[in-house]
């Protein structure tokens, strides 16, 4: 096959799929499965993509070409060697050299053709490895920079200022402990102090997104130790902004002393973070006051879209412009793009892309593993891991009880923060291209991070349910503390609010019904294709999980005078009836109801009305006997007409 980009990147989404469902089934979270079958593929383990054996032919070429002109190896050697060949390919190639040698003498027109023969065969290699490499490298940064941009959506000052406490003065001490621990472990290895520096700031940074799944998943994301420590979640990722404008001047991969606009290049970069600041403040602005009005009275998806897209996109172009990094600029879109009325819109419409890049992300990250590396050296790569855990749990843990937390649910939520992030590949893969990191601890760092990934949700289920913490419900808080301003403004001045959670024909229809009658309408779904048809119309959504009392008041669930409950599953249905009845104990809750015998259950969690699918189905029937039974042998109607006007 012509494409070796095409093939890769089927191969990598086929085994990505793969690994996804089997998670899925296991009721793991996907993320370790890409993780995992990103190392099975990869050139350290079977290396399905084939990047081992085209290397291995592109310094076969060069030897062969060398065999007629010594220099020519050192002119097109790549940087990354193929594995040592075993000892049949040495003795074949001995037996090819002797071969060479016995040969008739070439002439020099003859030596010449040979020698230019060979060059062309190596250069036509290299360029297929650059095209590929430069495809997937490509495509794999664009899912770095989604993830970003998702990150930075989620900033808003309100976030910021309820957990300001932790984030600040519990952020600064972890990270602060880590990377100060962490350099003097290091530098009495041997390590210098830039590249011991280097590793603190890899190791201190842990993975938002993976972290916040697997509390979700054991049903402590909305509480009071869980938003503590998102806290110091978002301090992590606040500080990846300066790390990343800094680490470059440090390791000597930034703009030349006379390309910028002062002299010295510190002055320069703060100058140029100030004036991009100014960008992205008004940028945001703009999207306010002038931008997003006139795009939602479009009502499109696809302009929606493009202009997330190109914001985001144009951002890192202006980022890199002013010699920042282009991540910086991807998350200053997000947080451009963010509390806004089509924030909700753009983040639901970008999750479709942002998934499947990250998939491609997080696989990449798994193929960066050499399976290899890890054998060869299992008591260096087990005892970093274990050290690496142990003191960021350390610190963490020492961090988030020095802001007041118990200290058992301290010891439980230091353990979940304790994996090296994601986004510590930035830093790492920077620092190992500068030559500020050697083989080893590059490969040992990598390992450490991509296993402490893997390991993350087992250690959030631990840590949150093994060490003896105090119970804590979630913290339902004020009706409108996470009201959207356009939300609040429908609700005030319109006759009443309902919330229709599930989105299908009957929830559909309902909202509809509601919204004629008058009524501000917020529609609730996981699904945010079905939640899209409604929003361009007006009608407020919120994509996410209806027992979830965080998405309830983002819904409007305690200022409601009707909440429909609509899904199709009776057990779903019983824990988002449970869920509102705590939001909003005063509201109206209407459920449905697949089977006779959930009616109850659903009355008792708090239901005022159940309407019962099975109960509807035996009356139409019945009454279509009676029907038939009056009438004789003629017939009234047909069943389904009898059936619809029941």
């Amino acid at each position: 096959m012509e494409n070796i980009f095409i093939l890769h990147l089927a191969i990598i989404l086929g085994a990505g799929l793969i690994a996804g469902w089997i998670c899925k089934r296991l009721n793991a979270s996907p993320l370790i499965g890409y993780l995992v079958v990103g190392a099975l593929i990869g050139p350290g383990g079977f290396d399905l993509t084939g990047s081992k054996e085209m290397k291995k032919a592109l310094n076969e070429a060069v030897e062969q070409a060398a065999e007629l002109d010594p220099n020519f190896a050192e002119t097109h050697r790549l940087s990354v060697d193929a594995s040592p060949t075993s000892d049949d390919s040495q003795a074949e190639k001995q037996e090819s050299v002797a071969a060479v040698k016995t040969e008739k003498p070439l002439t020099e027109e003859e030596l010449a053709e040979e020698i230019a023969e060979r060059e062309e065969h190596v250069v036509e290699i290299q360029e297929e490895i650059r095209k590929d490499e430069f495809a997937f490298d490509a495509t794999t940064e664009f899912g770095v920079l989604l993830l970003l941009f998702a990150i930075g959506i989620e900033f808003t000052f309100d976030k910021l200022a309820a957990t300001a406490r932790y984030m600040f003065l519990g952020g600064s001490l972890q990270m602060g402990l880590t990377i100060l621990i962490s350099i003097a472990a290091n530098m009495l290895f041997g390590m210098s102090l830039t590249s011991a520096f280097v590793l603190g700031c890899v190791v201190a940074l842990s993975s938002t997104a993976l972290v916040y799944r697997s509390v979700q998943d054991v049903g402590q994301a909305d509480t009071k130790r869980a938003q503590a420590t998102v806290g110091l979640l978002i301090f992590q990722d606040l500080a990846l902004v300066p790390l990343l404008l800094i680490l470059p001047k440090i390791l000597g991969a930034g703009a030349d002393e006379g390309s910028g606009w002062f002299a010295n290049s510190w002055v320069d970069m703060a100058a140029k973070s100030a004036a991009f600041c100014a960008v992205v403040v008004l940028a945001k602005w703009a999207n306010v006051k002038l931008v997003v009005p006139r795009l939602a009275a479009l009502r499109s998806n696809e302009l929606v879209i493009l202009f997330a897209v190109f914001a985001l996109l144009g951002m890192c172009c202006v980022a890199e412009a002013l010699g920042l990094t282009p991540a910086l600029g991807a998350l200053a879109a997000g947080v451009a793009l963010g509390e806004n009325r089509l924030t909700r819109q753009i983040d639901a419409l970008v999750t479709p892309f942002r998934e499947a890049f990250s998939a491609i992300f997080f696989i990449s990250l798994g193929m960066m593993t050499d399976f290899s590396y890890v054998w060869l050296h299992p008591i260096l790569c087990a005892s970093a891991l274990i050290g690496a855990v142990a003191l960021k749990w350390v610190a963490a843990a020492s961090a988030l009880r020095a802001c007041g937390m118990d200290f058992r649910g301290a010891l439980g939520f230091g353990l979940s923060i304790s994996q090296v992030g994601e986004l510590a590949f930035m830093i790492l893969t920077l620092a190992y291209a500068q030559g500020a990191l050697s083989d080893v601890a590059y490969q040992t760092t990598l390992f450490v991070s991509v296993a402490s990934l893997a390991l993350t949700p087992n250690m959030v289920k631990f840590g949150l349910t093994k060490l003896g913490m105090q119970p804590e419900a979630p913290e339902i808080g004020r009706a409108d503390a996470d009201l959207d301003p356009e939300l609040a403004a429908a609700i005030n001045s319109k006759g009443g609010h309902a919330v229709v959670i599930g989105v299908g024909h009957i929830g559909g229809s309902l909202a509809e019904e509601l919204a004629a009658l008058g009524k501000s309408v917020c529609l609730v779904d996981m699904n945010p294709v079905n939640l899209q048809p409604f929003a361009q119309r007006g009608i407020a959504t919120v994509q996410g999980d209806g027992s979830d009392p965080e998405i309830l008041r983002e819904a409007g669930a305690g200022r409601a005078e009707i909440i429909a409950v609509t899904t199709p599953r009776d057990e779903v249905a019983l824990n988002v009836v449970k869920a509102c009845q705590q939001a909003n104990p005063t509201s109206v809750i209407l459920a449905r109801a697949r089977y006779r015998l959930n009616v109850q259950p659903m009355k008792r969690a708090g239901a005022e009305f159940v309407f019962c699918e099975e109960n509807k189905i035996c009356v139409a029937l019945l009454n279509l006997v009676k029907e038939y039974s009056l009438g004789g042998a003629r017939k009234v109607g047909t069943p389904t007409d009898v059936a619809e006007e029941n």
